[in-house]
């Protein structure tokens, strides 16, 4: 049973003091973090439950222990090269380091994956990019010093290239680098055996691995070079490996080992077929067909003939696929699945009177019992065939003569399933019912495989009741992690419910917990956002904690994602994104600057400017200098600060800055500082940058100018600096934007002794002496609110009433308020740097 974080501890957490979690393993996004905050040394921190009066004692829950995240052994070991590597520091003894290299492939190897579809392999599980990325720099470290890659057995090659060649669920950005290290290393080995004069035998032997010899990791090369997106690369490496094939004796005969490493070779080809269909290159495709065809006697088998109609068929080719599908084969009997891709292919392109023929031929052919399986999908999905209908068709399967006998055709939970599969693709869950319970009927029992159809396509219906009860069956049955992909859905279908079910959710969590699963980066966003949503922050921790760490950065930016999305949302209390954004913090210090700027800017929209530079603050002090504010940010915090003074944020801030050293002082900065201290009350100081402004070589902004006036209007006898300021202006003759020029009138106004200046001035602008604009609203309010009594704000209200009536009827619409300088209007005045 998952326990529940105490109070205290979530201070401690968002606080990072003690028993908070450092940080995670996905630092790597700027790929520059210190070795103490390696999630793999998360300790398991007993925290105690705040202080609560209870009867004796004797109800009291026992305290909690922080979860600690799922580390594979050795990624620790990754992390810290890379690491020191970003900080150009010296690295660990490179014994340790081989060593958690090492171990981390041979754990990779021992955690078994799950297949499309959900069944379970026997194929070690895949790494993510991030990984991989990491392998590569370690790797190239390890084999570019002392000792190169003597400290790896040809087995520890054998065992990285297993893992390294298997897809991710994401991005495969390094894994085709890392093959190409560990390839090159094999290689480089091999080939200086035989510039020793050792022969291939003896090569073979030396590499010590039961049963493959030196071909092997070439064929690891081009497995990588096909699924990875080079396979142009594999057709170049194949043609030189061809050329060393052994050649026929003199009488052209083949010995039993020529003819074993030619089918190997073909066997490679059919990669190179095959990564070349899947990256769309149908020149290069058909060119290597053609090549293999004529010049190494290949032969059209099942499984070139898949490549080239499946090819085709995806791409809705009509002609072309007729053509390659109706290409007769040299042996064997078309696969299954080159059927279902030609069933869905003749579905979409209304072929459904050509696609009869074809099955017509099929069923006349005695087929085997899984393409049986496929006729009768075909029946489904094509004919709109129902239940009695299929049972006809299993008569006429069952009275199919096999080689055999006593031996019949027979359905069974193969069959069963993919009927059901059939119904489901249609949208029609009530036949997938009734297929269902046909196979109860026939007496055939429910596999695994039955029940994560029937959960899948329950799931789309929305009948999560229906949903539930497959899962308990489920849940009783399964061996491996074959369910994975569809439980994340039905986590997913659970949170996405109008009101979504908590305790069901947390249940269903807890039992892929204990089972040590880790969650799709979708699923753990979904439960984030519920979680957050419920205030469940507790669990947003134990679901950061177990999956993130797992996770590439790719992924990890899903999560994320939900995160920041929860924290801009309006209708959620400030303390609870405040809380959200902590969290944030500590598990995703990734986050990119521009993402925590618009957080920042989150927090002074809703009006906490402490908040706010709080977040600047993180930035500063992160640990990785990419991360950390420039002048630009700078600018952006003191701008905010402008909006909604504080200032004991503007003093944070502000230190900062001086004890900045990348961040030079210009303009845009004596801008903010000067607009910020003028809005914190402090306009004698904002004064002090304008002098700073003005003896630069860059020298002062129309910007400047308006943030001046502003601070002129605010200062004791600032209409002194204002009318000098004015003047220097007018000498020489600048273009005066209307922003100052309104800046300047609520200068003088402040003075409370230039009210007739100011309506003469005003009275120029009506006229428009050149200046290109005339009175506007907020002309006139930034004027009434400088003037200081209220018996001069009345004097000029009079007077604006009569000379400008329709703008002051305008400003009137704008509402007043009152303040302890009396009333002002409710007029904006935002100021940029």
């Amino acid at each position: 049973m998952r326990s529940q974080l105490t109070r205290n501890a979530h201070r401690r957490l968002l606080a990072g003091g003690p028993g908070a979690p450092p940080c995670p393993a996905s630092v790597l996004s700027t790929y520059n973090v210190r070795a103490r905050c390696l999630a793999a040394s998360t300790p398991s921190v007993t925290l105690a439950k705040p202080h609560r009066r209870t009867f004796f004692g004797v109800f009291k829950k026992p305290a909690r222990e922080l979860k600690a995240p799922d580390v594979p052994p050795g990624y620790e070991t990754l992390l810290q090269f890379r690491a020191l590597e970003v900080e150009d520091a010296r690295p660990p003894e490179r014994e340790g380091l081989v060593t958690g290299f090492k171990e981390f492939f041979n754990h990779m190897r021992k955690h078994r994956g799950t297949a499309k579809g959900g069944r379970r392999t026997n194929i070690p599980a895949s790494i993510n990019s991030t990984q991989a990325f990491l392998a590569v720099r370690l790797l190239r470290h390890l084999l570019a010093t002392e000792g190169g890659g003597d400290s790896f057995t040809f087995a520890d090659l054998q065992i990285i290239l297993e893992i390294a060649v298997r897809p991710p669920r994401g991005k495969a950005d390094n894994h085709l680098e890392l093959v190409r290290l560990v390839y090159g290393e094999a290689e480089r080995r091999i080939d200086h055996m035989r510039e020793i004069g050792l022969g291939e035998e003896e090569i073979t032997q030396s590499i010590g691995i039961p049963n493959k010899d030196q071909d092997m990791f070439f064929s690891y090369f081009i497995t990588a070079l096909t699924r990875f997106g080079a396979s142009q690369e594999a057709v170049d490496r194949m043609s030189n490996y061809q050329k060393k094939l052994p050649k026929p004796s003199a009488q052209g005969v083949y010995t039993d080992d020529h003819f074993k490493v030619i089918l190997k070779a073909n066997r490679m080809w059919m990669l190179v077929l095959r990564g070349l269909a899947n990256e769309g290159l149908e020149e290069e495709l058909l060119q290597l067909f053609n090549k293999l065809v004529k010049q190494n006697g290949v032969k059209y088998l099942p499984a070139m003939h898949e490549t080239l109609t499946t090819f085709y068929a995806e791409r809705n080719r009509v002609e072309e696929t007729k053509k390659w599908f109706s290409k007769p084969l040299y042996a064997g009997t078309i696969n299954p699945e080159t059927y279902m891709a030609v069933v869905r292919f003749a579905l979409r392109n209304n072929e459904q009177e050509w696609l009869e023929s074809v099955m017509e031929g099929v069923v006349n052919s005695k087929p085997t019992k899984e393409v049986w399986d496929v006729v009768l999908q075909w029946a489904v999905l094509a004919k709109g065939k129902g239940v009695e209908d299929i049972k006809g068709m299993f008569k006429i399967m069952q009275s199919q003569k096999t080689e055999d006998p006593n031996r019949k055709i027979e359905p069974d939970g193969d069959t069963i399933n993919s009927l059901i599969s059939a119904a489901a693709e249609i949208n029609n869950p009530y036949l997938a019912e009734r297929f269902a319970m046909l196979g109860t009927e026939l007496q055939i029992p429910p596999t695994i495989q039955t029940m994560l159809i029937q959960l899948d396509y329950r799931l789309d219906a929305g009948d999560m009741s229906g949903a539930a009860e497959v899962y308990n069956k489920l849940q009783k049955v399964v061996q491996g992690d074959e369910d994975v992909p569809v439980v994340n859905k039905y986590l997913r279908a659970l949170c996405a419910a109008s009101q979504p079910p908590l305790e069901r959710i947390i249940s269903v969590t807890a039992d892929l917990e204990h089972r040590h699963i880790t969650l799709e980066p979708e699923t753990t966003r979904s439960l984030c956002d519920v979680f957050l949503r419920f205030d469940q922050q507790f669990e947003v921790i134990d679901t950061l904690s177990l999956h993130t760490v797992s996770y590439s950065l790719e992924e990890r930016a899903v999560v994320r994602q939900a995160m920041i999305d929860y924290i801009n949302d309006r209708k959620i209390s400030t303390a609870r994104v405040w809380d959200c954004y902590q969290l944030l913090k500590q598990f995703f210090p990734e986050t990119s600057t521009e993402e925590r700027v618009r957080l920042m800017d989150t927090f002074f929209d809703r009006k906490r400017p402490d908040m706010a530079c709080y977040i600047f603050g993180h930035m500063r002090g992160h640990g990785n200098p990419a991360q950390r504010p420039n002048s630009d940010i700078y600018v952006k915090c003191l701008e905010g600060i402008g909006r909604y003074p504080d200032a004991e944020s503007l003093r944070m801030v502000h230190n900062m800055l001086k004890m900045d050293t990348t961040v030079e002082m210009n303009t845009k900065l004596y801008n903010g500082l000067m607009l910020a201290y003028a809005a914190c009350g402090d306009p004698i100081d904002a004064l002090g940058f304008w002098r700073d402004i003005t003896n630069s070589r860059e020298g002062p902004s129309y910007s400047s100018l308006a943030i001046v006036m502003w601070a002129c209007e605010l200062a004791p006898k600032g209409e002194e600096t204002a009318r000098e300021i004015w003047k220097k202006m007018v000498r020489m003759d600048l273009e005066i934007p209307k922003v100052v020029f309104d800046g300047y009138l609520g200068a003088l106004a402040a003075s409370g002794r230039a009210q007739e200046e100011v309506k003469k001035l005003i009275g120029e602008m009506e006229r428009g002496l050149g200046l290109g604009y005339g009175v506007g609203v907020e002309t006139l309010g930034v004027t009434f609110n400088a003037i200081p009594t209220m018996e001069g704000k009345n004097a000029f209200a009079e007077w604006a009433k009569v000379e400008h009536p329709e703008v002051w009827a305008e400003l009137e619409k704008t509402g007043r308020r009152e303040t302890i300088d009396g009333p002002k209007y409710n007029i904006q005045r935002r100021f940029e740097a």
